[in-house]
C-alpha cells in the first residue's frame, strides 16, 4: 500500500508538472490557444480523430466569474444534476481520454459523453467539487464546440492551480476508470491557429521527466 502511494504521488507530481508546461506554453504563444490529450494507448492519429473532434474549435476566451465555494461555483447544489439518459458511451471498443485546454486566461478540463459513461458522469459530478455539465451553464462553452453533440463535463482552473487540476485527472483514471497508477498513458499536445505540435502520441511512463525548458518529456 505505501508503494501504491508512492507511485500515485510521482503521477500527481508528474501531471502538474505536465500542466505548468503547458502553461508556459500557453504564454509563448502569439494569438489562440493551446490544448493537451491523455490517452490510454496511441491513437495512431492526430488531434483530429473523430473521438478528439470537440478540440478543433478554440477555447472560449471571456472572464469568468468565482465564487468563494470554488472556480465556477454559483452556489448551486452540486449534487442537482439531471444527465440525459442518451449520448454516453456505448462499450470499452474506444480508448479513454481526457483533454485539457488553455487559453490566456485560464485552463480547462473536459471530458465529452463519449470516453463517459453515464454513471461515471455523475460519480465524477457527485465526488468532485467545480465539475458541471456544460450543457447546464452555457457561458462556458468553447466556440463551436457542438456541446449538444458531446455533452461535456468540465471544470476551470486559474493558472497556479495545476496541482488540483492533476488531482482531478487522477481520480478519474484511477479512481473512477480503475487504470493502474503506473499506466502508460500516450500524450498529444499542440497550439490551435499556430503550427506548433509539440508533443504526438508520446509515451508518459511513470518515471517520465518532464522538461521544464518546454521539450515536454
Amino acid at each position: 500500500m505505501n508503494e501504491y502511494h508512492e507511485i500515485l504521488e510521482q503521477r500527481l507530481e508528474q501531471f502538474t508538472q505536465y500542466l505548468q508546461l503547458m502553461r508556459r506554453r500557453q504564454q509563448q504563444i502569439r494569438e489562440g490557444n493551446s490544448f493537451l490529450i491523455f490517452t490510454e494507448g496511441e491513437t495512431g492519429h492526430g488531434p483530429d480523430t473523430p473521438e478528439l473532434a470537440e478540440l478543433a474549435a478554440a477555447v472560449r476566451q471571456a472572464a469568468f466569474g468565482m465564487n468563494g465555494g470554488g472556480l465556477g461555483l454559483d452556489g448551486t447544489d452540486e449534487s442537482a444534476f439531471d444527465l440525459p439518459l442518451e449520448g454516453w458511451r456505448g462499450d470499452d471498443s474506444s480508448s479513454r481520454f481526457i483533454q485539457f485546454s488553455f487559453n490566456p486566461k485560464y485552463f480547462d478540463i473536459d471530458m465529452p459523453n463519449t470516453t463517459l459513461y453515464r454513471a461515471e458522469a455523475e460519480e465524477i459530478l457527485r465526488s468532485r467539487l467545480g465539475f458541471f455539465y456544460v450543457t447546464d451553464r452555457p457561458q462556458f462553452e468553447h466556440p463551436e464546440e457542438k456541446a449538444a453533440e458531446f455533452e461535456p463535463v468540465r471544470r476551470i482552473y486559474l493558472y497556479g492551480d495545476e496541482r488540483t487540476a492533476a488531482e482531478d485527472m487522477a481520480f478519474v483514471w484511477f479512481q473512477v476508470w480503475k487504470f493502474p497508477v503506473d499506466w502508460r498513458f500516450f500524450v498529444t499536445a499542440a497550439a490551435f491557429l499556430e503550427d506548433s505540435q509539440w508533443e504526438t502520441d508520446s509515451p508518459l511512463d511513470v518515471n517520465t521527466i518532464v522538461q521544464a525548458d518546454g521539450t515536454g518529456p
